[in-house]
């Protein structure tokens, strides 16, 4: 294994140990595992997601924030970040819309429960 290519960060979890979370950096892109449950069943997890956001509140060792600047200095020649902010667009969509979804039922339970 190429050393240089190879990020290793200590996430914060609920129960207060961390998970590690593992980078390889390839030529296109990058592979990530993380040792939560998601992860160790090869989902894509929160850790994971956060650390490739930049977003070092999830680092269980801020030591390790420089290490978050080389994940995603590497990034940028991939197509992950667009994906991300897909992904981030979509959040939001699903957000609103389970709010839509909420007043629309709160307006029918009002006709038909006479609330």
């Amino acid at each position: 294994m190429d050393i240089d290519n190879y990020i290793e960060i200590l996430s914060k979890s609920s129960s207060g140990n961390p998970y590690t979370v593992r980078f390889y950096m390839e030529e296109n892109g990058i592979s990530a595992f993380c040792s939560c449950p998601a992860g160790e069943n090869r989902k894509l997890c929160k850790h994971i997601i956060r650390i490739i956001n930049s977003d070092d509140s999830i680092l269980f060792d801020n030591n390790q924030k420089n290490l978050l600047g080389k994940i995603n200095s590497h990034l940028q020649n991939t197509d992950i970040p667009r994906l991300v902010s897909s992904l981030r667009e979509n959040e939001i969509l699903l957000e609103k819309t389970q709010e839509n979804v909420k007043k629309a039922k709160k307006a029918l339970e009002k006709v038909i429960l006479k609330k």
